[in-house]
Order: structure tokens, then sequence, then C-alpha cells
């Protein structure tokens, strides 16, 4: 419940234009490690493994880190949410022809065409449904959207039905 209200108000103050920004070089390694960190346990509770597969070297973001994190939180959970027990997720960080990404690809069920087009919507509703009793508000990829896009980054999803999907999240590289 109290993660419902917390999207809510974060959609609210997006849609002000009140949510405030503190852009600062990140490690994007460090964030990634302490979001797999407090999410293993649901993950552990549905018999999921989450993968880090870094490639080497630095990866310093310019963006804020606590909303960094709350992005990262959305797409890992919602891995875990939507995939099935037993299978595997990895987050995967690479870098890029304009800075650095974050993939995270999952064993779920994948997104239909139709599921695609609305899926960084407000409210959206999808066909996949979670698979341990989770509750969805669907608002959740709509803000990450809007959170990754006002740190200058761009968000988008590779899926298709009954094959998983991998969701990218992609920044700059800060100058440090």
């Amino acid at each position: 419940m109290a993660k419902m209200v917390q999207n809510l108000l974060d959609a609210n103050r997006i849609e002000r234009g009140e949510m405030q920004w503190h852009l600062a070089p990140t490690d994007l390694a460090r964030s990634v490690a302490d979001v797999i960190e407090s999410q293993l346990p649901l993950a552990d509770g549905k018999q999921q493994v989450l993968q880090t597969q870094n490639e080497p070297g630095a990866f310093t973001v310019l963006t804020d880190a606590t909303v960094l994190t709350q992005v990262i939180e959305n797409l890992v959970s919602n891995a875990v949410k939507y995939s099935p027990a037993g299978k595997n997720i990895y987050v995967r960080l690479k870098k890029s022809r304009v800075g650095v990404r974050i993939e995270l690809q999952d064993e779920g069920p994948g997104l239909s065409a139709g599921d695609q087009k609305k899926l960084f919507g407000k409210f959206a509703r999808l066909s996949a449904k979670p698979t341990g009793g989770e509750h969805s508000t669907g608002l959740g990829l709509s803000i990450v959207k809007r959170m990754v896009e006002a740190m200058n980054g761009r968000v988008w999803c590779e899926s298709e039905w009954g094959r998983g999907a991998t969701f990218v999240v992609e920044f700059p590289t800060a100058d440090v």
C-alpha cells in the first residue's frame, strides 16, 4: 500500500513540475548492487535468481542518486513480480555509443506488440499478470520513463511474447 501511495505522489509531483532533481556523478554499479541486495528476499521467496553481468570498467552517470535507485528498484521488482518461480533475472551494465546502459532481462511471459505500445502509459494495464499474487497500480513504468528522461536518459523495452522482456535504461556518461 505504501508503494502505491508513493507512486501516486511521485506521478503528481512529476506532472506538476514539482519533483526536485539533484544531478551529480553517480556510480551506477554501486546503485545496481544496492538494489539487487534489497530485492534478494523477494526473488528468493519465488526461487528466482538475480544475476549481475557487468562489463569491466567504471559506470559513472550524471543522475539524481535517489531517483536512480527508485528507477532501478521499480524495474527489478517488476522483473521479480512478473517472472515465474525458479527463473533467472539478469542485470547487466554495459558501455554504449552514448554512455552507459542498464539491461534487465527476465524469463517471464514477455509482452505482446499491443502491450508494448501502451507499456509506459499512466495506469497501463497489460496482459501479463504478477506471478505471486503481487499487486500493480499501472503507474510504475510511467514514472520510470519520466524520471529517466528528466535525468537526460532513455528507457525502452525489447520483448517478444513468450520469450521474456529486456528493459533498457541508457544514460550519457558523466564527465568527472
